[in-house]
């Protein structure tokens, strides 16, 4: 049923331009290869690289630069905001070449990261340049580039990767102390690269703003697993374990994102919906991405949590499939029949 009230809403959704969804504070351009092995047979999974590795069949990989593309968490959920149909704001580092021509507005920091993405069939392995990563930043280089009241004002707000961009914690708590019950979606990126201690002023930070936002965090099983046990709840992805998660991180919410499902635990309850099928995978870098971006379109609207889910869960499971970022009329073809 959470698919057929997704349905029902789509035309609202697309009737109405006037949401603002801000978006920040990274980007990337990513660098996408292909890996071949002896006799330069393409290698078409990680396992494969992994197992050639082990059994010492060779030194030496070929790669194959297959795309330049933009990248980062901020601009992948702009991108899905923009598709569908929202007025989106990307405020990120941004300055490469890129990333000129994005469909939206746009407001750059500085030059993006550098990432190497192995490509194998339906999956993708990354590898940032660690000199590529803004060593310092924080909210005043956000309004060096930016009206504040352009953040404080926008109906939702997606705030990416924190796990590189640690800034975000001051802007959370500039936003808690100037704007009243706006969403914000937090994703927080790779966390699971960071040392627990490390985690908690993002957890202390996420646990201030709500005091005057409507923060939901936004994690996949691994990000998930990793906020779980330096909260002091160890545990797996689950209705019951995300409501106690929710209860001691003291937010709005805790969202998953997974494979399967996705799950919502909030104060008044704890809500999953199951993930759409998705044939042959295309592409899975920026799915979850793409969920946040979905997610802070139907927050911004006051959405329930369920048809919420499942817009983030069509979106995903569209960008997986097709490789495209899904629009409205994408998500009416694929929901025609669901039920």
């Amino acid at each position: 049923m959470s698919y057929a009230a997704l349905r029902d809403r789509l035309p609202s959704l697309a009737a109405d331009s006037s949401t603002r969804v801000v978006t920040l504070p990274d980007g990337s351009v990513d660098y996408c290869y292909r890996v071949a092995g002896a006799g330069g047979d393409r290698l078409e999974t990680p396992e494969a690289l992994g197992r050639r590795l082990r059994a010492g069949e060779g030194e030496t990989f070929p790669i194959e630069l297959i795309d330049v593309r933009p990248g980062g968490q901020a601009v992948n959920a702009a991108t899905q905001v923009h598709a569908l149909g929202d007025d989106a704001t990307a405020v990120g580092h941004l300055d490469h070449e890129a990333l000129a021509d994005l469909p939206y507005g746009t407001h750059s920091m500085g030059p993006p990261a550098a990432i190497r993405v192995f490509a194998f069939d339906g999956e993708e392995v990354l590898f940032p340049e660690r000199a590529s990563q803004p060593s310092d930043w924080d909210v005043d280089d956000l309004t060096a580039v930016v009206d504040w009241d352009r953040i404080a004002t926008a109906d939702a707000l997606c705030c990416a990767n924190w796990a590189i961009y640690r800034g975000l914690t001051d802007v959370l708590d500039r936003l808690a102390g100037s704007v009243d019950g706006v969403p914000v979606v937090v994703d927080p990126g790779a966390i699971e690269l960071v040392a627990g201690t490390d985690l908690e002023p993002l957890l202390e930070s996420l646990a201030r703003a709500d005091s005057s936002l409507d923060v939901a965090l936004s994690v996949n099983r691994i990000e998930y697993e990793s906020v779980a046990a330096v909260a002091g709840v160890p545990g797996e992805p689950a209705t019951d374990h995300a409501a106690e998660l929710r209860s001691a991180l003291r937010i709005t919410g805790v969202v998953y994102h997974g494979a399967d499902e996705a799950i919502a635990a909030t104060r008044d309850d704890a809500v999953s919906v199951e993930m759409l099928d998705i044939g042959d995978p295309t592409l899975t870098l920026g799915a979850g991405d793409r969920f946040s971006g979905a997610l802070a379109c139907a927050l911004a609207r006051d959405w329930p949590w369920k048809p919420a889910l499942a817009l983030g869960n069509a979106c995903a499971a569209t960008f997986v499939e097709t490789g495209q970022t899904a629009d409205i009329e994408a998500l009416e073809t694929r929901l025609a029949d669901r039920r």
